[in-house]
């Protein structure tokens, strides 16, 4: 029960914002977000920022662009390939073993490889913790991963060039006519809260933009009409 709150609270939290301004009418609209422009997969940031400063100097252009490297090469996936993981020194020492070990930063790790250290990349793209996302889902259906990270194969620094905001999602999977209803990347249906799934999220998407309705309003006509738990019906009181 605390987990089905908590995600309820996670999911209108997050529109509270847009809940005052917004007119009544259909879902919102697909299209890019200011600041970015219509491309393929996830809308492009217009003017991108500067990429962070890694602890070791990276070229994905080097690897990807010219040594024609594969993304798993270095991206290892999970048991269930949901997730990639970031590459560490016993990774990189596979090949740089015998590769630039004359380089300043592959001696570098070749001593956190040897002292079992990781490298603390820093991150440039991350899924908030109340989003489910696979990267094995979106590249068995035929996502690039130009498409959520840009040409990374031309890049010598990653920056964040792709808008993967809710709304950046909701423009691409409508791009590649992909499902759009709330339980594609929210966990609400009953497989993980033992709950009906909500089938009415274009109802509910509704009462969220109704101009001057408070997400917490909003949620108590939305659950109105279904058998509400106690403690649910208490927090959605004035």
């Amino acid at each position: 029960m605390r987990r089905l709150i908590l995600l309820l609270f996670v999911l209108f939290c997050g529109v509270t914002a847009r809940a005052q301004d917004a007119p009544v009418g259909p879902p919102p609209s697909t299209a890019p977000a200011p600041g970015t422009v219509a491309s393929s997969g996830a809308p492009t940031i217009a003017s991108p920022g500067a990429g962070p400063t890694q602890p070791i100097a990276f070229s994905h252009k080097k690897h990807i662009g010219e040594a024609k490297m594969g993304c798993n090469d270095c991206h290892e996936p999970s048991r269930n390939g949901s997730t990639l993981a970031m590459p560490q020194p016993t990774k990189c020492m596979l090949c740089h073993a015998a590769i630039a070990t004359d380089k300043p930063d592959i001696q570098r790790l070749a001593a956190m490889a040897k002292n079992e250290e990781n490298v603390q990349w820093v991150r440039v793209y991350r899924v908030p913790s109340f989003v489910s996302f696979s990267h094995k889902t979106h590249t068995t259906a035929g996502s690039q991963c130009q498409d959520c990270h840009g040409p990374v194969a031309e890049r010598e620094v990653i920056a964040k060039e792709k808008d993967l905001s809710m709304g950046g999602c909701i423009s691409c999977h409508a791009q590649k006519a992909a499902p759009t209803t709330c339980d594609t990347c929210h966990q609400l249906n009953s497989v993980q809260l033992h709950q009906p799934a909500i089938d009415s999220d274009t109802r509910l998407v509704a009462l969220l933009m109704r101009k001057s309705v408070t997400a917490r309003d909003s949620l108590r006509q939305f659950l109105a009409p279904m058998a509400m738990p106690a403690t649910l019906a208490a927090g959605l009181r004035p």
